[in-house]
C-alpha cells in the first residue's frame, strides 16, 4: 500500500532532485521510488535494515517538507509492526511457559494428594483395631 502511493507522490520529487544533480554518487537514488517493486525494496532498505534514511530522505524532505509527513507515517507504522510482531512472539513463550508451569503446579498437587492420601489410608489401617476395613466411633474415640 505504501509503495504504490510513494510512487505516485514521492517519485516525481526524486525525478526532479536527481535533474538537478543531488544524488551524483548514488546510482539507485533517482529510481528508489519509480515502480512499486524499487519503493518497497526502498522501505525494506530504509526502515528494516535502517540504511540510507539520510542519503534518500532527507533530500527529498528538504524539497517538499510535506512529504515527511508520509515517510515518518511509513517509518512509525512499520516499526510499530516490528514491534507487535516482536511482542507477539514474546508474549506466546511467556504464556506457554505459564500454562507449562501450571501444569506443573497440578501435577505437583495430584502426586502430594496420592502420598496423603496413602499417609492417611495408613493411619486409618493402624486405627482398625477389629480389623474390620471400617472405623467405628470407639476406634475413633479411642484414638483420641
Amino acid at each position: 500500500f505504501f509503495s504504490i502511493i510513494a510512487v505516485e507522490v514521492v517519485h516525481p520529487i526524486t525525478t526532479r532532485l536527481a535533474e538537478q544533480g543531488v544524488w551524483q554518487d548514488c546510482e539507485r537514488c533517482p529510481r528508489a521510488f519509480s515502480t512499486v517493486m524499487d519503493s518497497t525494496l526502498t522501505f525494506l532498505q530504509q526502515i528494516i535494515a535502517g540504511d540510507s534514511w539520510g542519503l534518500l530522505s532527507i533530500p527529498i524532505i528538504e524539497e517538499e517538507p510535506l512529504v515527511s509527513v508520509f515517510l515518518f507515517g511509513v517509518l512509525v507504522i512499520v516499526e510499530l509492526g516490528m514491534v507487535n510482531l516482536i511482542m507477539t512472539v514474546i508474549i506466546d513463550v511467556a504464556n506457554s511457559a505459564r500454562e507449562a508451569d501450571e501444569k506443573r503446579k497440578l501435577d505437583d498437587k495430584a502426586r502430594e494428594y496420592e502420598v496423603m492420601k496413602v499417609k492417611v489410608m495408613k493411619i486409618c489401617e493402624e486405627l482398625d483395631v477389629d480389623g474390620s476395613g471400617d472405623l467405628s466411633i470407639d476406634e475413633l474415640l479411642a484414638a483420641i
